[in-house]
């Protein structure tokens, strides 16, 4: 499913570059645009295939959440950009009841002491969004959607909250087994201009993986097969971004004769 996932969204991005580029001449956005974003992330469940619910076995706690971009506008309307994003997913249960009890070899049976989770994914991302408003008008309120697919590595831990680091119950990544998945996004946002060079990017994201690792513990069926499940956790994050060799023009309002009447960076202003 994930591969065919992956096959439509590059398609797609693909589709929305070679319409873009056409008119990217005409944009009055020039040069790209890099930032940093910082936020939180947080996981919302894992859904069984078939099924409309959410398996959370877990209390799920807020985490970091980061990333650098770099961007092109391809018009005043379409912009595609590359990612490297990190988050941490962290999660913990004072009664742990978890389908895996006994049945994943690496789970003990009967859990009864306090445990956790962390899993820290990294990961590059393709990006592509659509603004309702042409980006280069002068406003503090520019709102996108946006589309994505990319790579998620894992570097996850599962281990009692009582024991040191160190000390764990099993763990991927880091010094072990290796993991990595593809992963697709959709979110939502919008930017808000500081300057004709500076401007800030505050996103909602969702994002969700075809497996059921996120909260570091494999999901079992009651006979004791492993379920296919859906990951899907959440990113909010605001970062600082700046226009580099572009000529920093904005749309202006002029007169009926013509005439420039200027700019202003005022909120909401247009």
């Amino acid at each position: 499913m994930y591969k065919k996932l992956l096959g439509c969204t590059i398609v797609a991005l693909t589709i929305i570059f070679n319409s873009g580029i056409l008119h990217a001449q005409k944009s009055k956005i020039g040069g790209i645009n890099i930032g940093l974003k910082f936020g939180g992330a947080k996981l919302l469940g894992e859904s069984p295939k078939g099924t409309a619910g959410f398996i959370n076995e877990f209390d799920n706690n807020f985490g970091f959440a980061g990333g650098f971009e770099i961007s092109k506008y391809l018009s005043s309307r379409w912009e595609i950009a590359g990612e490297f994003s990190y988050s941490t997913l962290r999660g913990d249960t004072d009664s742990p009841q978890l389908s895996a009890e006994g049945k994943h070899p690496v789970v003990p049976e009967n859990l009864e002491e306090p445990v956790e989770y962390e899993n820290k994914l990294s990961g590059f991302n393709f990006l592509s969004r659509y603004y309702f408003k042409p980006v280069d008008s002068e406003s503090a309120f520019i709102p996108y959607i946006l589309l994505g697919a990319g790579y998620i590595k894992y570097n996850s831990v599962f281990k009692y909250k009582d024991a040191p680091d160190d000390e764990v119950i099993f763990k991927k990544g880091k010094d072990s087994w290796t993991l990595s998945t593809p992963g697709f996004y959709i979110g939502t946002g919008f930017n808000s201009y500081l300057s004709p060079k500076f401007y800030l990017k505050t996103s909602f994201d969702l994002k969700f993986v075809n497996y059921g690792f996120l909260d570091v513990v494999h999901n079992f069926s009651d006979d004791g097969t492993k379920q296919e499940v859906l990951g899907l956790f959440t990113e909010i994050k605001v970062g600082i971004f700046f226009n580099l060799g572009g000529n920093g023009k904005r749309n202006s309002s002029r007169s009926k004769s013509g005439k420039s009447m200027g700019t202003s960076f005022l909120p909401f202003s247009r």
